[in-house]
């Protein structure tokens, strides 16, 4: 990349001086000055305009889809341990096969299995296989989840599976995944404090408790419909009457599109978080299995949403 960026820039130089002797074969002084004066300008304006390798990708991955499915690793998944799941029992390697066979319409199309040091702007989406659980280089700093987020918010379409970002998993020294942000509220871990919240704004279901002890415990069964707007985002979609909820997004979600939603608008299994140019796909449904309805769902979702290129988010 080196190289081909030194031969680019001296082609341009032996350009620029190609112009110069064209337009001025008996230069002066002026035009000396005058040039130096038009190519300040053009540093000064370039220095504004989009990052061209960025702007190409941006361009390309709404034509040609290119899907990263997130392997649990950071580097190197031969040379790191295995990355925990959490309430995702949809493996990276279940997703890649599901995906190959649903979308096996859309020709122009690229499925890749991807570290997350892989994630850059030429894919159209990311799926995150592991729910709550992501890999993370940097456990104090946060490093692999910011590059996450500026890949959402330079457009990219993020998919998370069985919530979202509320553990992390140092894959290169570590065997166990942990609390992205440990912070307790009468001895239990408050999903408010967490990335996904103070970064999205996203709140999600959880655990019930009463003095300390558990009353309603997710998974839990909940009844699912879609009105006509929901349906204009997910397709019309066949879905069942029931699925398991898991860390669905609620109403208090300082933003989002709704696909399928609680009865009562209680919760929103699967939604839409807007966030700069792109937008988190996030799918609050135990997938416990890859013949589960909430696994179906979230595909079918995914299809409608990569055949139509997003056209209505």
């Amino acid at each position: 990349m080196k190289i081909i960026n030194n031969l680019l820039n001296a082609f341009i130089a032996i350009l620029l001086i190609f112009v110069f002797n064209y337009f001025f074969p008996k230069p002066t002084i002026i035009h000396y000055i005058i040039t130096l004066i038009i190519l300040f300008l053009i540093k000064r304006l370039s220095s504004r305009l989009p990052n061209p390798k960025q702007f190409l990708q941006r361009f390309l991955r709404k034509r040609i889809i290119k899907i990263g499915i997130l392997n649990g690793s950071i580097v190197n998944p031969n040379n790191e341990y295995r990355c925990e799941k959490a309430w995702a029992e949809v493996t990276p390697g279940m997703w890649n096969s599901e995906l190959k066979r649903s979308l096996k319409e859309i020709k122009l199309k690229k499925i890749r299995m991807i570290s997350t040091s892989q994630i850059n702007n030429s894919f159209t989406t990311v799926i995150n296989p592991f729910g709550d659980v992501y890999p993370e280089k940097d456990p104090k700093m946060h490093t692999t989840f910011y590059d996450i987020r500026d890949y959402i918010l330079n457009g990219g379409i993020f998919i998370c599976t069985g919530g979202s970002f509320f553990l992390h998993h140092n894959t290169i020294n570590s065997s166990k995944a942990e609390w992205a942000i440990k912070r307790t509220v009468n001895n239990v871990q408050s999903l408010m404090e967490s990335l996904f919240f103070y970064t999205f704004g996203a709140v999600t279901t959880g655990n019930v408790y009463i003095n300390g002890k558990v009353v309603e415990e997710e998974p839990i069964e909940i009844e699912i419909y879609q009105r006509a707007e929901d349906q204009n985002y997910s397709g019309n979609i066949k879905i069942p009457s029931k699925i398991k909820r898991f860390r669905a997004l609620t109403s208090a979600t300082s933003d989002y599109i709704p696909f399928i939603r609680q009865k009562g608008d209680k919760s929103f299994p699967v939604a839409a978080i807007p966030y700069g140019r792109g937008f988190i796909i996030h799918a609050g449904m135990y997938l416990y299995s890859d013949q589960s309805d909430e696994f179906k769902i979230l595909v079918l979702i995914i299809k409608h949403l990569l055949t139509t290129k997003f056209k209505n988010l």
